[in-house]
């Protein structure tokens, strides 16, 4: 006996597509969004440091202690160029600058006057500590031919001042931003024609 195929009812591969399609959308946009997440670039600034969260950075600096803790224990800490990367290295001139015209001397803090009546026994780290993360988002054809951006920024930043007199921290004082959020919106209505103006030839008569 011999079997033929038979055609499939009209009706029933309509409902079949109208099944399909509903599937076949959701996967496109996943794959859209999948797209997304690895097409739009992504950057971050990051200092090489000790410490992994804005936390860690200030707990350690709540550790030292004015006129007890040693410049070998800030170095443990991390406070120091033999201890960290990317410390700045003060003079007893520059620990005095750190206050410009906004004190008299007499006003200074008590290490600070230490420091300058010490002069060359008088050292000063600065440690400065970025982590921020930058991420594209939105719509990868819109941000690819530059029509509409979407960046969203986050991150933290710590940066903390020690002063030491004869290897014994004298002065101590930090900053910083403990969680940056932030959106970025740029729209360019006509994308890459929109600088386009100088490049286009004006007609001569």
């Amino acid at each position: 006996m011999t079997y033929h195929d038979h055609p499939v009812p009209k009706r029933t591969l309509m409902k079949s597509l109208r099944t399909a399609l509903p599937l076949l959308a959701a996967g496109l946009a996943a794959g859209l969004t999948l797209a997304a997440c690895t097409v739009l670039p992504n950057s971050s600034t990051r200092s090489l440091s000790k410490w992994e969260t804005y936390d860690d950075a200030h707990k350690a600096f709540d550790t030292i202690i004015e006129g007890k803790t040693t410049r070998k224990d800030v170095q443990f800490l991390g406070f120091t160029p033999d201890g960290s990367t990317n410390v700045k290295i003060l003079n007893y001139v520059d620990v005095a600058n750190l206050f410009g015209s906004a004190f008299k001397p007499q006003d200074l803090p008590h290490g600070v006057k230490t420091c300058v009546a010490s002069q060359g026994d008088c050292v000063g780290y600065v440690v400065k500590v970025t982590n921020v993360n930058s991420k594209r988002n939105g719509n990868v054809a819109a941000d690819l031919f530059g029509f509409r951006k979407r960046t969203h920024v986050t991150g933290w930043e710590f940066m903390a001042t020690v002063v030491l007199v004869d290897d014994v921290v004298v002065y101590k004082l930090w900053n910083g931003t403990p969680a940056i959020e932030s959106y970025e919106k740029q729209n360019t209505p006509l994308g890459p024609f929109q600088n386009l103006g100088g490049a286009i030839p004006k007609p001569g008569f």
